[in-house]
């Protein structure tokens, strides 16, 4: 007669299913990925520069402004010749100005979208850009001279910094920082590469003529850049990135040089740039110029300022560039009164990310002709959108869709059916659309006042629950992010792992 199988074999096999149970129970998978819709065809970049010209003013950049001394007389504007080609292939928005004029507060604020934010806001939890992005598989990496305060640095993945500040003792550290769990997605090379960047560049302010050790000191920044671009489009083509360059002699040039050499310093910074704009353009990589702040002058051939009460008031000090180019953005001059603080919602959407950072106030400058719109389900479902009545798009079998391409300035429904707590859901929301957009609909009861009363929160970006884990199928690798195919990869090999343990254990006489 056969016997059954012994018991502590199946007491092994219980406790095996006990722990596998455990593991999905703290690292669960994603059950659904993000479905995205093209309304219309749609260009994403497949990352971005973010180009940091520390203390540079739009006024001695601009052809459409002139820059004035505190004394109220016209001061000469730089004589460039790559800035003026890049910003025909771009949009050049003509006003932006900084709510805060110095190092500190302009790169809080560019990276937040808050006009108010300091070091401690960007350390939050969700509060920049980068945390978006990296919900989106996207790597942050950084090469920063100045502005490099330790949250900037804590919130890349890797980052070159010039703890000194120095232009004639200019020396470099790499630090990097785990975002995701698991092992690190910054490449090795790519920490290689860096290290020897920054090895290399003390012979880049080695000259003992002043102006060459300023434009030095950008020139290993772009080059550094350059160098990272290169690598990641050789290598790593299939993984998009946000490269942040903050190159810090303009600045230093005001300050110490006068007008004169402030000028002297950008002219050389825009003889050196044209090779970092033409890469990014080849590799269909968004390319954004900007500044932290801007920079005054008491009068002319005078050393400048830009925080202190005289020097802040000016729109030498507070007025920066912003200059965009990347696939589907449309060129020409954006007229308007704008903020710093819209420049994070800006780069988001130039990405094709919906969504802003935590604390953002500023919005989105659509620099397209088009906008999206993320929705976002409690549980798996379907969704479908109407304009002017009419079905566009009815998506299913997924909890966040994404649609792209969608005509600004108009009005869409969206009816939202989902397995809520109860049982099927349906749920509908009109929305007037001008910029990108997330909404969501919740199965959760709801504070009092919190919406009216049926269980929907719809909102703009920054009113919506932002880079709760979604990502997007362009980002990460085989457009899955790195988290998810950490937990794929786990959970497959535990599965296997504990059939073939079971199957011995269940065969053995």
């Amino acid at each position: 007669m056969k016997q059954g199988i012994p018991k502590h074999r199946l007491l092994s096999a219980a406790i095996l299913f006990a722990a596998a149970s455990v593991f999905f129970a703290i690292f669960p998978c994603p059950a659904f990925a993000l479905t995205e819709v093209e309304i219309s065809p749609v260009q994403t970049p497949n990352g971005a520069v973010l180009f940091i010209a520390d203390g540079m003013s739009a006024p001695f950049v601009y052809p459409e402004l002139t820059p004035y001394a505190l004394d109220g007389s016209p001061l000469e504007r730089a004589r460039l010749e790559a800035i003026p080609e890049i910003s025909k292939e771009s949009a050049k928005v003509l006003e932006l100005r900084v709510p805060q004029t110095f190092t500190g507060g302009g790169h809080s604020v560019l990276v937040t979208g808050n006009p108010g934010a300091d070091s401690e806001m960007v350390s939050f939890r969700d509060a920049t850009l980068f945390d978006v992005l990296h919900e989106q598989g996207y790597l942050c990496i950084g090469v920063m001279e100045k502005g490099d305060s330790w949250s900037i640095c804590a919130e890349h993945d890797a980052i070159l910094r010039d703890e000194k500040n120095s232009i004639s003792k200019l020396a470099p550290t790499l630090e990097s920082y785990e975002h995701n769990p698991g092992p690190s997605k910054v490449p090795p090379g790519l920490l290689k590469l860096m290290e020897e960047k920054a090895a290399g560049a003390p012979g880049y302010v080695s000259s003992k003529e002043a102006g060459e050790r300023y434009s030095g000191y950008n020139r290993w920044g772009i080059d550094t850049a350059y160098a990272l671009v290169e690598y990641m489009a050789r290598e790593y083509p299939g993984q998009k990135y946000l490269l942040t360059v903050n190159v810090g002699a303009v600045d230093m040039s005001g300050h110490y040089r006068g007008n004169y050499g402030y000028l002297d310093c950008i002219e050389n910074l825009d003889a050196d740039l044209m090779p970092l704009y033409e890469l990014c353009k080849r590799n269909d990589i968004a390319f954004i110029l900007t500044a932290d702040h801007g920079m005054a002058f008491p009068t002319d051939d005078s050393r400048g300022g830009h925080q202190g009460e005289k020097y802040s008031v000016s729109d030498e000090a507070q007025l920066v560039p912003l200059i965009v180019r990347a696939p589907d953005v449309e060129t020409g001059v954006i007229k308007g009164e704008f903020g710093q603080e819209d420049a994070a919602p800006t780069l988001l959407g130039v990405l094709n990310v919906p969504g802003k950072p935590r604390f953002a106030d500023g919005e989105q400058i659509v620099l397209k002709s088009y906008v999206n719109l993320e929705v976002k389900l409690p549980g798996e479902g379907s969704v479908e959108l109407l304009k002017a009545g009419k079905p566009i798009a009815s998506p299913e079998n997924d909890d966040e869709f994404l649609f792209l391409g969608l005509e600004p300035a108009c009005t869409y429904t969206v009816k939202a059916t989902f397995k809520g707590e109860n049982g099927p859901e349906e749920k509908e929301e009109e929305l007037f659309l001008e910029t990108n957009s997330v909404i969501e609909f919740r199965d959760l009861v709801l504070k009092p006042g919190a919406n009216d009363g049926s269980g929907i929160e719809s909102a703009t970006a920054s009113e919506a629950r932002i880079g709760s884990g979604s990502g997007t199928g362009n980002n990460g690798i085989f457009g899955i992010g790195f988290r998810q195919l950490i937990g794929y990869f786990l959970i497959g090999m535990i599965n296997l792992t504990g059939l073939v343990i079971i199957g011995k254990i269940l065969k053995k006489p």
